[in-house]
């Protein structure tokens, strides 16, 4: 099992603290897999096994699921008392009263408390608790992660087979195609299809993931609403705009895609509409479109977004910039290019850089650049490779 080191720091230095830890992320992408290396190093830390509870959630019986009362008062008679427990639900977001659930099990003051979840909605209906949560986003394997399972070089080569694989753990150890592909389709029908059956408003997964098909295929455009459905009905789908919003709020909801919106700098308010949508892993940006993952600006530019998204920034989208990001009350402003293969590339690429304060957090990131250019002390080039697996950028 591949060894989450950052969230895994995190989670042991929260073990006794009385908050609820909930690890949420793209079903598939390792969290259950954290959990259990958590339950190693309690094991390890000399925890005995009938102090650790892990339950299931994906597992349990439909009927199960309606009626909360008796499942938690099973898992309180399984409590030791007079010594700290620690309980584990998995894919908690499969129980349709997620609140009053909790808010019974928190009443047991000797619990420590771990949840995983797959839809942002999740942590919506979880909002009266909101003081009691530490949050942790789980996504796929990050570049940095890629190499260090893949035992890939982070250089260009290795950026190439990263774009191709992904970074979804069990499609690191699959060697041909038509199963990595199997395994991507069985993630998608996980979501959209078993995922969705007990909401009656998303009554089309089909459509959903031809959108989802359609939005890959969009990569770092702005996604116009009347543009897409008539994209989709291109394609024999019938749809309207308020379908379509429907339907990319679920594919949002459920981290396949995020949602780039543009800020506008004049009046700091991010904008509703044309947002760009990124798909969450390269893998299946490639499955989605049938194509394989180039070493091009949009695919690259992706990357550079979901590795943004994976180190905890808020991002925008703007004309001048291809993102701002947000991280602890600081504001980066990033560019990135393909290439700067002399100064006046360089020049072009720093330009709106160079408009802003001298205090002001900037960032030149490209992929390929030419040795000896004349640079600002102020905006250096840093190599996208480099930038990658620096797990402090």
């Amino acid at each position: 099992m591949f060894i989450r080191s950052i969230q895994l720091d995190q989670l042991e230095k929260c073990t006794d603290i009385q908050c609820i830890k909930v690890i949420i992320g793209v079903r598939r992408c390792g969290k259950t897999i954290l959990l259990r290396q958590v339950k190693d190093s309690l094991r390890r830390h000399g925890i005995a096994n009938n102090q650790i509870h892990f339950f299931n959630f994906g597992q349990l019986h439909r009927r199960q699921l309606v009626d909360w009362h008796p499942l938690a008062a099973s898992i309180s008679k399984k409590l030791i008392e007079k010594k700290k427990n620690y309980l584990f639900l998995d894919e908690l977001d499969q129980l349709d009263h997620v609140l009053p659930f909790l808010q019974e099990i928190i009443k047991h003051r000797n619990v420590s408390l771990y949840v995983t979840a797959a839809s942002q909605s999740f942590l919506d209906r979880l909002a009266p608790l909101q003081a009691r949560l530490l949050i942790i986003p789980v996504l796929p394997l990050g570049f940095a992660e890629f190499c260090q399972h893949q035992h890939q070089p982070a250089n260009q080569q290795g950026l190439y087979q990263y774009l191709n694989i992904g970074g979804f753990p069990f499609a690191q150890d699959v060697r041909d195609q038509l199963t990595r592909e199997s395994y991507l389709d069985g993630v998608l029908n996980t979501i959209l299809v078993n995922g969705f059956t007990k909401h009656s408003t998303l009554c089309n997964p089909f459509l959903t993931k031809q959108l989802a098909i359609f939005v890959a295929g969009q990569l770092g455009a702005p996604l116009n609403a009347s543009r897409a459905v008539s994209g989709l009905k291109e394609f024999g789908i019938p749809a309207s705009s308020k379908t379509l919003s429907t339907y990319l709020s679920v594919l949002a909801d459920t981290y396949l895609f995020y949602p780039c919106h543009e800020l506008d700098l004049a009046t700091n308010q991010v904008k509703p509409t044309n947002a760009k949508y990124y798909p969450v892993d390269p893998g299946l940006r490639n499955y989605l479109t049938n194509q394989k993952g180039a070493l091009s600006q949009p695919n690259l530019e992706a990357l550079l977004f979901i590795e943004l998204i994976r180190r905890g920034y808020l991002v925008y989208s703007n004309k001048r910039f291809t993102f701002i990001a947000d991280r602890h009350q600081q504001r980066t402003y990033i560019q990135f290019a393909y290439s700067v293969r002399n100064q006046r590339e360089y020049d072009r690429a720093t330009a709106s850089l160079r408009t802003l304060p001298a205090d002001c957090q900037k960032l030149l990131i490209v992929f390929r650049a030419a040795d000896i250019l004349s640079q600002d002390p102020a905006i250096p080039i840093t190599l996208l490779t480099d930038w990658l697996i620096n797990r402090y950028g």
